[in-house]
C-alpha cells in the first residue's frame, strides 16, 4: 500500500487504529540516514475486520532540508504460538 492509499484508507475509516504501543525500539543514525527497528502491539480494524496483533518493524528515514522523512517502512506480524 502506498502513501496515498494509506492516507485515503485512514480518512475513509477503512483502517481504524485504536492503539499502537511501541517497544524494544532501537535507532541507529548513519549521517543523513536513520534506521529504526522495534516491536509494536497494534489494536484496530482494516475493512471492518480485526487487525490487532504484534508486529516487528524497520523504518528508514533520510534527513532532507533539515527534516527527517520516511523513505521505507516494513512490518511483519509476529505469529502467536
Amino acid at each position: 500500500m502506498g502513501k496515498t492509499q494509506l492516507l485515503n484508507a485512514l480518512k475513509s475509516g477503512d483502517i481504524k487504529l485504536t492503539s499502537d504501543d511501541v517497544s524494544d525500539m532501537k535507532v541507529r543514525v548513519y549521517g543523513n540516514t536513520a534506521v529504526i527497528t522495534g516491536k509494536a502491539a497494534t489494536k484496530g480494524t482494516i475493512g471492518g475486520k480485526d487487525a490487532s496483533g504484534q508486529n516487528t518493524f524497520t523504518r528508514v528515514l533520510v534527513k532532507k532540508g533539515g527534516t527527517w522523512q520516511t523513505v521505507a517502512l516494513q512490518q511483519t506480524r509476529i505469529s502467536n504460538p
